[in-house]
């Protein structure tokens, strides 16, 4: 079985970052955080970053554009479901961390 979904958990610097990678590698990404505000801010920051490597020449416009097609954005856990690994990337919180946890 391969993995072709990633779950992660946290729209925040590790999470986005994450979401980046799997998403230019071809990956379907779901993207969760606690508000929609959070998730918009992980997706402006993926965004910035692939105009960034657009700007260099590192990657085409195509290929900006099919990897932000390629990361859901949302806010309920229940959308995980279909990720075949999910990763916890949420801010260095204990009390936050068993909360997802669980």
């Amino acid at each position: 079985m391969g993995i072709d979904t990633i779950g992660i958990i946290g729209a925040g610097t590790m999470g986005n970052g994450i979401a980046q990678v799997c998403a230019t590698s071809g990956l379907s990404v779901v993207m969760v955080d606690i508000s929609d505000a959070a998730v918009q801010k992980g997706l402006a920051t993926i965004q910035g970053s692939l105009d960034r490597l657009l700007k260099k020449e590192k990657i085409s416009a195509a290929d900006k554009d099919a990897a932000l097609a390629r990361i859901r954005p949302s806010t309920r856990y229940e959308d995980l479901q279909g990720a075949q690994l999910v990763v916890e990337a949420a801010t260095e919180n204990l009390e936050l961390k068993i909360k997802i946890l669980r």
